[in-house]
């Protein structure tokens, strides 16, 4: 099996598929062969299928990436923080006015609606 500098284990793909593809995959293998360590209690853990891992001390079955688990990669339940709420500030005259208008501009057309459907009927 040939390495180069460059492409490294991708070497074994010769002259096909391009230099930057197999640089990718060079990257890629590279994180994947190193060990990996749940994210839940720092043990080994081993990849099941694409993006499905499990520990093996804790037994945890989990999703992460495809190919290598980063620390990141599996949201820790932490304590979630209520924000306060905002103290609604009680509307003026002109938005009740406008409200009132919008309002009475749907009831009017609603009813013009009904009467032309009566005539059509008759």
């Amino acid at each position: 099996m040939v390495k180069t500098k460059l492409v490294k284990a991708a070497g074994r793909y010769g002259a096909r598929y391009g230099q930057r593809i197999k640089r990718k995959i060079a990257s890629i293998e590279a994180k994947q062969r190193k060990k990996q360590y749940c994210p839940f209690c720092g043990k080994r853990a081993k990849r099941l299928s694409k993006g499905i891992w499990k520990c093996k001390k804790c037994k945890k079955k989990f999703a992460a990436h495809a190919y290598y688990l980063e620390k990141d990669s599996v949201p820790v339940k932490k304590e979630l923080k209520s924000k306060p709420l905002k103290e609604t500030k009680p509307l003026t005259k002109k938005k009740e006015k406008k409200t009132e208008k919008k309002e009475t501009k749907k009831q009017s057309s609603k009813t013009k609606k009904t009467t032309k459907t009566k005539k059509k009927s008759k």
